[in-house]
């Protein structure tokens, strides 16, 4: 039987070096990214340690969803040193972190999965499906003709709270599901950028100094932008910023606001799993009105079983749990069926990396 140890956020110290050598062991990041999540993010996570051998962290996003604002725990760092792969840890770990989820009432939880399959047996589901695309700067060159009227700089801190209001904005009428970027958000975004060699550009109108998007991107060989909102008419200078520094090809990570002809197919970036029921039913919200009277089995979560009489409406949905016998108007539904079907529902913007 497997030790599995909870750390909290205050209690990281005694475990920071055989965590920093698991993530060295099992992932591919620069020593300066390694250095920036641990000396920053992960004095957020709550990690779960199995034997000195393997771990997961939960990392704690403030989330807007249908623009009320919740706490979501985003799984990364699930790793095992190689010796001991195979064995079940990742199995014991991650099924002690859905439960302390539930035990939170926190209505779902998700991950940037190295395989789909790995965590399908587990509830998860594919959600946000995006589009990347490689972009060649010497094809484009001769079509770039930014505005004169738009300024950008790299991010300042008088610069902070008018991004984040312009942010908000744009997010809220685009998506139902998506990280809160207030002012704390992006400090922190800065860091990270930062470790990876890259930068976040803001572009702003010359005479009137309004905000009309960011750009979020990481540079090793060449540009990679994580995250990008911004106004379409700026598509052209945001080229023409990477042009000027002698970029010949950049990678997008997701194409949401650009423009792009015969953008590849978009597929599933991330994962989630219902993990409080209730909570994750309460959340949701239709304009046709939906009554199901479901018995529920989760293999993993022992208080998501059993009768529930679900409504989901435009005003409120509810959620209840029914004793009795049941009868022919009862479906039997997984919880992994049910995340299929209602994780969809929100428009996601999720592009954190860890």
């Amino acid at each position: 039987m497997f030790e599995t140890q909870i750390i909290m956020p205050d209690s990281q110290e005694a475990v920071e070096n055989i965590c920093r050598k698991l993530w060295m062991d099992n992932f591919s990041d620069t020593p300066g990214y390694i250095n920036y999540y641990f000396n920053n993010r992960w004095h957020k996570s709550i990690t779960f340690l199995s034997d000195n051998v393997s771990m997961l962290h939960l990392n704690p996003y403030h989330i807007k969803i249908n623009r009320k604002e919740t706490t979501l725990y985003y799984i990364v760092g699930v790793c095992t040193f190689k010796e001991y792969r195979k064995r079940g840890y990742m199995d014991t770990m991650l099924k002690k972190a859905l439960v302390f989820m539930y035990n939170k009432k926190l209505p779902f939880t998700y991950l940037m999965p190295a395989s789909e399959k790995i965590y399908k047996p587990y509830g998860f589901t594919g959600i946000y499906p995006v589009s990347t695309c490689d972009m060649d700067i010497p094809d484009i060159k001769r079509e770039i003709h930014g505005s004169t009227n738009i300024i950008y700089s790299m991010l300042e801190t008088s610069q902070k709270e008018a991004l984040y209001y312009y942010t908000e904005n744009k997010l809220s009428q685009n998506f139902s599901c998506y990280a809160d970027h207030n002012v704390a958000y992006f400090e922190e975004l800065d860091k990270e950028m930062a470790a990876c060699n890259g930068n976040i550009v803001t572009f702003w109108e010359k005479d009137s100094l309004q905000c009309l998007g960011y750009i979020v991107y990481m540079c090793e060989d060449f540009p990679e932008i994580a995250e990008s909102v911004f106004e379409e008419k700026i598509q052209m200078d945001i080229l023409q910023y990477f042009h000027k520094k002698n970029y010949y090809k950049i990678k997008l990570y997701e194409t949401y606001f650009w423009n792009i002809p015969d953008c590849p197919e978009p597929k599933n970036y991330l994962m989630a799993r219902i993990t409080d029921l209730k909570t994750f039913i309460q959340g949701l919200y239709s304009e046709r009105r939906c009554e199901m009277w479901l018995v529920i089995e989760d293999k993993y979560i022992s208080g998501n079983n059993g009768k529930w009489h679900i409504i989901i409406d435009k005003k409120s949905s509810s959620c209840q749990w029914c004793s009795g016998e049941e009868n022919n108007k009862w479906e039997r539904c997984t919880i992994e069926e049910l995340g299929r079907k209602y994780l969809p529902y929100y428009r996601y913007y999720l592009n954190e990396l860890v």
